[in-house]
């Protein structure tokens, strides 16, 4: 995988030097079609078969994500929602206005933490 450095400065130490944090390198995005392709290649499902059941499993995860459910991806990982609000007092003085955002994270299942943690870095 390749990384590069990008310096950031300590936001409660502005006039200190910036450090350099380690980025990943993006070389391309994964397509749909892409993935649909690869799947088929080692996969006894043909190619428009396996992208029809990746389309229908995009439009099915947000539904159970809406819902505040973990959506359970096998070996992939799992998905669920979070929330982030601002505090109340009391119980009675939270309002549904205090919620600031909601966002979806990912947990890397045991595989998919095997493979990375043997993962090569270079520089680019």
């Amino acid at each position: 995988m390749k990384f590069k450095l990008i310096p950031r400065k300590h936001p409660g130490k502005p006039e200190a030097d910036p450090l350099y944090y380690a980025s990943v390198v993006r070389p391309e995005k994964i397509s749909l079609d892409t993935l649909a392709n690869r799947i088929a290649e080692i996969s006894p499902v043909n190619e428009l078969d396996t992208k029809t059941a990746l389309m229908t499993l995009a439009r099915v995860v947000p539904e159970y994500l809406a819902k505040g459910a973990t959506v359970e991806l096998g070996e992939i990982g799992r998905l669920q929602v979070n929330l982030s609000s601002k505090g109340a007092e009391t119980e009675e003085d939270f309002t549904t206005d205090m919620i600031k955002d909601c966002k979806v994270s990912y947990q890397a299942g045991v595989k998919v933490k095997k493979v990375l943690k043997s993962v090569e870095y270079k520089k680019e």
